[in-house]
């Protein structure tokens, strides 16, 4: 029985899965992407876009919101609890309900799609049965019309999977632990049309359960999909994130966003 559904425009009175205060943040090279005393909310259900341009490589920035780097200054926190301290326990069971899609490959190649798969749940205790199961769920949902080719696909090992493919196993690896955040790092790269209608029904349903999600999308080439529920906008400028006093929603609504003091 699914409880507790929201609509996904609905989030301005939901609790922070993600919280941001007064981060700061630089990595050199020119793809980096930093923060300057950044502060925001990432709402339980809410969807957020961040535009890059095509030099940017989200890589980074990602792996400081969910803990795998620090910030020079500011906090951090992921469902009310901060990444800092050396209990590496902790917070391998909190990134267990974080789902990430790749920009770039980010799979064992020595491994099937599949074992990739399983390997990541398993490390979070979720039993092989139980593994089966969603694994079997999301193919189905996220597939379409290539639910042969994504089965087929899981047998191979990554090198030897067509990339559109490979992108629906990201997807399916992403959302099959019932996340309750998603970043989502250009996503529709090699995605054909019915993917991506595919992987829209789904964001949506897990909005409306109270997920969040952050997007991190190309420039004006990179393809664009349009969401029921409402969304969300981060600025960058001159390679900053920028959050202002008021974020875009939809097309023409304006509400409050992330700020920078």
């Amino acid at each position: 029985m699914i409880m507790n559904r929201q609509s996904p425009g609905d989030t301005q009175s939901s609790p922070p899965v993600l919280e941001l205060d007064q981060v700061s943040f630089r990595r050199r090279g020119e793809t980096s992407i930093h923060m300057d005393r950044f502060s925001a909310s990432v709402r339980a259900g809410q969807l957020i876009k961040l535009g890059l341009m095509r030099r940017h490589d989200p890589r980074d920035l990602v792996s400081l919101l969910i803990g795998l780097h620090h910030p020079h200054a500011g906090t951090i926190r992921y469902r009310g609890r901060d990444w800092l301290g050396l209990n590496y326990s902790r917070h391998f069971r909190m990134r267990s309900r974080i789902g990430r899609v790749f920009a770039g490959s980010a799979w064992v190649q020595s491994l099937t799609v599949r074992d990739n798969i399983r390997l990541a749940m398993s490390h979070h205790g979720v039993d092989k049965t139980q593994i089966k199961a969603q694994l079997n769920e999301w193919v189905e949902r996220l597939s379409g019309s290539r639910v042969p080719e994504v089965r087929h696909a899981l047998r191979n090992r990554p090198s030897f999977v067509e990339p559109s493919v490979l992108q629906i196993c990201q997807f399916i690896r992403a959302f099959i632990h019932q996340p309750k955040l998603l970043i989502f790092e250009r996503p529709l790269r090699y995605l054909v049309d019915e993917a991506q209608s595919n992987l829209v029904a789904a964001i949506e349903d897990l909005r409306s359960g109270g997920t969040s999600v952050l997007w991190f999308t190309g420039d004006g080439a990179d393809p664009e999909v349009s969401f029921q529920g409402a969304v969300s906008h981060w600025t960058l400028t001159n390679d900053t994130l920028c959050g202002d006093d008021h974020f875009r929603e939809g097309d023409s609504h304006n509400q409050h966003g992330g700020t920078i003091a």
